[in-house]
């Protein structure tokens, strides 16, 4: 049944040219999976630059046998233990360097993601030194070898090494996001054109005699786009709003990577919400924001396109 003075409301009938429902329901999942896709490639990029910002001046220092006396192993004091004597040796660093040994525990707090809440004192653990370099120096050469020879068995892990591949880790994932971004905008402009070709057909009659009387092909294609518009931002701003709670929950699991209080397993929700909002990368927000006039702008400008070659088509 034909709703009364809906012609009047858009000058078409658009209303019942193109249905609210299909073309919002499936702008809707375009818009959620853009939003994952949005969120997933800020948060690969906002953990690269987090690790491997200051990875080329950061060094891990594992002392095996940290309180073992150093003169056991063929040289040095018997009151001096490996790790001090590690320890002496990296005071020769460029002023400005900050060596640190883990406390046990943060050697705890370090291992629980793998061992859990468990008592590491019996486990054989060595002694791990972190040392931050200042901005403008860089790892002597000889430092691992000197460290190595001194005190045998001490290992020392540069993180560059790392930074280099979550980098590039990143950059994969980055494009793999480019790739999918570009599949979704590519969908939704099929299912924007196919809308509007059906709606083109439905009211073919009606727009050759507007047109006939003088209607102006900005006038036309301006309605059809409008209604297309109207449709696609209120589909990409629900499903960016979909996508919001699977978003938080994969918050809370990169949480760690982020030095953010794990949640209790007993609660689903965070504890600390300010310290997991602190998480989120600003340009994902403004990206998520953007996403529904993305999709608005998407779906006008199919439709703008659309209706113009088809009218240029008619006699």
């Amino acid at each position: 049944m034909t709703r009364p003075f809906s012609g009047r409301k858009d000058g078409l009938s658009l209303s019942e040219a193109l249905p609210d429902r299909s073309l919002f329901a499936l702008v809707a999942m375009m818009g959620f999976l853009a939003a994952l896709t949005l969120a997933g490639a800020s948060g690969a990029r906002a953990l690269s630059a987090r690790w491997s910002g200051g990875a080329a001046q950061l060094l891990t220092i594992q002392v095996p046998d940290a309180n073992a006396p150093l003169a056991a192993q063929g040289g040095g004091s018997a009151t001096t233990t490996r790790v001090q004597a590690v320890l002496a040796d990296l005071a020769s660093l460029p002023d400005g360097t900050e060596v640190h040994q883990l406390t046990p525990p943060e050697l705890a707090r370090l291992l629980e993601p793998w061992l859990g809440e468990t008592d590491s004192s019996a486990l054989p653990l060595p002694a791990i030194i972190r040392v931050k370099l200042p901005p403008d120096a860089s790892v002597p050469a000889t430092l691992e070898q000197a460290l190595s020879t001194h005190v045998p068995g001490t290992i020392m892990e540069h993180n560059a090494r790392w930074g280099e591949r979550l980098r590039a880790l990143a950059n994969s994932l980055l494009a793999c996001a480019g790739l999918a971004l570009l599949s979704v905008g590519g969908i939704a402009t099929m299912i924007t054109g196919l809308a509007t070709r059906t709606g083109l057909a439905s009211r073919k009659d009606i727009i050759k005699t507007l047109h006939g009387l003088g209607a102006s092909d900005s006038y036309i294609a301006g309605r059809f786009a409008w209604r297309t518009a109207t449709l696609g931002f209120g589909g990409g701003l629900s499903g960016t709003l979909m996508a919001c709670l699977p978003l938080l929950l994969l918050l809370q699991m990169a949480a760690p990577f982020a030095s953010v209080p794990l949640t209790t397993p007993e609660r689903l929700l965070p504890q600390n919400w300010q310290a997991l909002a602190n998480t989120i990368p600003s340009d994902m927000l403004c990206a998520l924001a953007l996403l529904p006039f993305v999709a608005a702008f998407i779906c006008w400008f199919t439709t703008q396109v659309m209706v113009r070659l088809w009218l240029l088509r008619l006699p």
